[in-house]
């Protein structure tokens, strides 16, 4: 049985194509480098779901709700080691909702699945019945949900824009002379209902009498929706939006990836971790070598020996820690003190000074300018481990666990496991936040995966923590042979 129809954009569209059409999806509007590599035929048919790539590490998924759901479940499943989250509202829904209060020229919607807030009321009052859309995601549990008077009535070509009379055009459809036809069609179709109208991406495929007949469909959708708005009880929902969710890849997620584009296509170790981090040309020169004879292993080592040596040749790194709670983070800079390799692994050694005050977390020890911070990052290992220090005498470190940091020229990034375990002079190892973590476990942010990782990592730290911390300031290259 074929399932729904996915469109997917972006650095990890081969694997992810190859994911879903392993498993029943029907790929469509792919690349030509993606029809070929996965010997599929072009089908532009518009998606049911779409694909792509988001900020802060993540995928995006989006679509008709029940398929997308699917689609968001698999890569989840399929992924292992992810961090997600879902939209609490389906954008683009539509409700009938009753103003609930009003205050300062905002109005407090009821619409029963929630309660949300539209900025301009337009002289509404307390208990009037309104009908509103969903404009956009929203992530958190509570609060007032975003509400527009300008709803949608979403096809597959076209949206349907009430209060909004103008014609808009997705991003992706450039060309002048596709505008014009596209335009002409809405004009006759639309002059005199006061609705505006956007083309979707997938109106660049369509038929011209494809578009003719949504648009009048759409047209029969929205009269029997304002009629029902009339004779339901408040509050109500009235039309079904779009499902949105984001997966966050940490390193173990990429690796899998890897291990699917390669099934199609060759692929060296950490393509994806380097693609994420902006070495595309790189990797298409000795990914095409391979497409002409030469060993993927081979061209593989002298990448990531080039890699190395640009590691060990740098002198300042940025520190991007991506957390599931807070999002990402960029830390002070190091600079880096140490570097060594052990075990074929680059260890370093980045040195970060501070220059105003404050406190450091967990330890609860007053932060002063001119302190340091001793990170040391060990390729392929669960911890980042601080290690602080006044004139050269240790205050503290926090050990922080988390996915393998991903390790490039002037770059460090890892995934926040939540979890850390401080330990103070004198005093033994404190574990943090598993219970935060069993929080997001229970929530279904954090996987199960994750969350079993993260806590036999974190035990595994208190039992030894002397393996993890760096003590002596001046003797620093010693604590990269710790294990």
């Amino acid at each position: 049985m074929v399932l729904a129809k996915v469109r997917v954009r972006g650095i990890y569209a081969t694997a992810l194509s190859h994911l879903f059409l392993k498993h029943g999806y029907r790929i469509v509007q792919p690349s030509e480098v993606i029809a070929g590599r996965l010997n599929i035929g072009f089908d532009n048919s518009p998606p049911d779901v779409t694909v792509k790539d988001a900020e802060d590490d993540s995928v995006l998924v989006i679509g008709k709700p029940s398929e997308a759901v699917s689609a968001f479940e698999l890569l989840s499943r399929s992924l292992k080691f992810v961090f997600r989250k879902t939209s609490r509202v389906e954008v683009n829904s539509v409700y009938l909702g009753r103003v609930e209060k009003v205050e300062q020229g905002a109005c407090i919607v009821d619409v029963g699945d929630f309660k949300g807030v539209l900025r301009d009321c337009r002289g509404l009052f307390v208990n009037d019945k309104i009908i509103v859309g969903v404009p956009k995601p929203w992530w958190k549990e509570g609060g007032l949900v975003e509400l527009t008077w300008e709803f949608r009535v979403l096809g597959d070509y076209v949206s349907l824009i009430h209060g909004k009379p103008s014609i808009a055009f997705s991003e992706y459809i450039r060309d002048r002379e596709l505008k014009n036809r596209l335009s002409a069609i809405a004009l006759s179709k639309l002059l005199g209902s006061r609705l505006g109208v956007k083309f979707r991406s997938s109106a660049r495929f369509a038929d011209p009498e494809d578009i003719e007949t949504e648009i009048e469909a759409l047209l029969g959708e929205y009269k029997k929706l304002m009629e029902a708005a009339k004779s339901v009880e408040t509050p109500a929902k009235l039309r079904t939006g779009e499902f949105i969710g984001l997966i966050s890849l940490t390193s173990i997620a990429k690796k899998i990836l890897d291990h699917e584009r390669r099934s199609v296509t060759p692929t060296v170790p950490g393509h994806h971790e380097l693609k994420n981090l902006g070495f595309s040309d790189e990797l298409d020169l000795v990914e095409n070598l391979v497409g002409k004879g030469c060993s993927l292993n081979l061209v593989g080592k002298g990448l990531r020996e080039w890699v190395i040596r640009k590691i060990s040749e740098t002198k300042r790194f940025r520190i991007l820690h991506y957390s599931p709670v807070k999002g990402v983070r960029e830390l002070t800079p190091g600079f880096l003190k140490i570097f060594k390799l052990v075990e074929g692994k680059a260890c370093i050694i980045l040195e970060r000074v501070f220059t105003s005050k404050g406190v450091y977390d967990g330890l609860g020890v007053e932060k002063l300018p001119g302190d340091r911070d001793l990170l040391i990052i060990r390729e392929g290992s669960y911890v980042v481990s601080h290690n602080y220090f006044r004139n050269g005498n240790w205050l503290g470190s926090y050990i922080n666990v988390n996915t393998p940091p991903e390790l490039a020229p002037g770059i460090v990034k890892y995934h926040d496991l939540v979890v850390d375990v401080i330990v103070k002079p004198g005093e033994g190892p404190v574990l943090m936040d598993l219970d935060q973590l069993s929080i997001l476990k229970t929530k279904e942010v954090a996987s199960e995966h994750l969350y079993v990782l993260a806590k036999k990592v974190a035990e595994l730290i208190v039992r030894k923590p002397e393996a993890y911390v760096c003590e002596n300031y001046w003797k620093s290259e010693e604590c990269l042979a710790l294990k």
